[in-house]
């Protein structure tokens, strides 16, 4: 009878340990989720058209950015860490036939369309081109 009740015992404390072991993981995925902000936009022309395919780059600070594109809706998304916005983090827009367009994160509001114009000097379709294909290296971790 002492056999099965330590036995017993011992199966309750691993149930036990397994459960809290799994919703140790659980918060901690919440966590993970909650600390997440997601950045929301669209592109568009003077005239409200929106634009696909634009090219987003999102510079947090010298060292560190991120790259989104534009969908058929001119829609883009950026979601990460709050902590890695700092002051100077801006956003970068390009797209041929477009002045490049500047935008401090600061002076963003979500949801609002960054409007590019064609005052200034224009972006080419190869200089778009180029942007396009070098903002896929943000967020890759150089290696030293």
């Amino acid at each position: 009878m002492k056999k099965v009740t330590v036995l017993f015992t011992c199966v309750l404390l691993l149930v036990s340990c397994k459960s809290k072991e799994n919703n140790n993981q659980e918060n901690n995925t919440l966590l993970k989720s909650e600390e997440l902000k997601t950045i929301r936009g669209t592109v568009v022309d003077k005239k409200g058209k929106k634009i696909a395919y634009a090219a987003v780059k999102l510079y947090l600070d010298d060292d560190d950015c991120m790259n989104a594109y534009t969908n058929d809706d001119g829609y883009f998304e950026f979601k990460l860490d709050e902590l890695r916005i700092k002051d100077q983090s801006h956003f970068e827009v390009v797209f041929k036939g477009y002045a490049i367009t500047l935008l401090s994160l600061r002076n963003f509001v979500d949801n609002k369309p960054i409007i590019l114009s064609k005052k200034g000097e224009v972006v080419s379709t190869a200089d778009y081109h180029v942007f396009y294909e070098s903002i896929k290296s943000c967020g890759r971790k150089k290696s030293s």
